[in-house]
């Protein structure tokens, strides 16, 4: 969009994320995106004494049994079939702007959307956030920002919480109030006042975020200097 002070080169940012991903450094996406083998093995044995305890009794025996079936097909270690490791295909990048940094200047509230950069405008996600975080600090009378609002000030830190932003203020993209980790020192101011962050997810309604390195996406998003 002819004007634009964020622009993202979608093709760049994929190849980028994926040399990434076979790199070293890329370990501490992986254990924060995959769920352990480790952690299954423990609800597994704990589905299959469970259901061992219940059959002998009468009210719980069907569901005993339903658990001991569970245990005995290994459905535990289903979400090991989709574990990042295997599937790569599931991580997308995802650059975020900052609306809320926390005092500790760990924990925050970004917005981000997993739409490709072709489908919306980084200029706009760096507006809206902002707006957001004037609506966190000043508040709003109006009908139209009430369940935004209330969104915003629910904002003690929950690991992982993805929200989807409500009408009108979404614009028709879905558009998601992230719950996040960052470091400071690897975001990059905009033009709007706020700051972007480099992230990889796995896409939809929940699921797991991790910030990586803005080195990683540096050629990928091109930010213009304030005039």
């Amino acid at each position: 969009m002819t004007g634009d002070k964020i622009s993202i080169d979608e093709a760049a940012l994929q190849r980028n994320v994926a040399a990434f991903l076979r790199t070293p450094a890329a370990e501490r996406v992986y254990e924060e995106l995959d769920t352990p083998w480790w952690l299954c093995l423990i609800v597994w044995v704990f589905v299959l004494v469970a259901g061992l305890i219940m059959l002998p009794t009468i009210i719980w025996t069907i569901t005993g049994l339903k658990m001991i079936w569970s245990a005995l097909r290994f459905q535990q270690f289903s979400v090991l079939a989709d574990n990042t490791r295997r599937r790569p295909d599931l991580i997308k990048p995802l650059i975020g702007c900052g609306i809320i940094i926390g005092p500790d200047e760990k924990h925050a509230l970004a917005l981000g959307t997993f739409r490709s950069p072709r489908e919306y405008s980084a200029d706009r996600l760096a507006m809206k956030a902002s707006e957001l975080a004037t609506l966190y600090s000043d508040g709003s009378d109006r009908p139209e920002d009430k369940s935004v609002c209330e969104l915003l000030h629910d904002d003690t830190y929950h690991p992982y919480r993805r929200r989807r932003v409500p009408e009108p203020h979404a614009e028709g993209l879905e558009m998601f109030l992230l719950d996040v980790e960052v470091e400071l020192p690897e975001g990059r101011m905009t033009p709007y006042d706020t700051v972007l962050f480099a992230f990889l997810a796995t896409g939809g309604d929940k699921g797991e975020i991790v910030q990586i390195p803005w080195s990683v996406v540096q050629d990928a998003v091109h930010i213009a200097a304030n005039d």
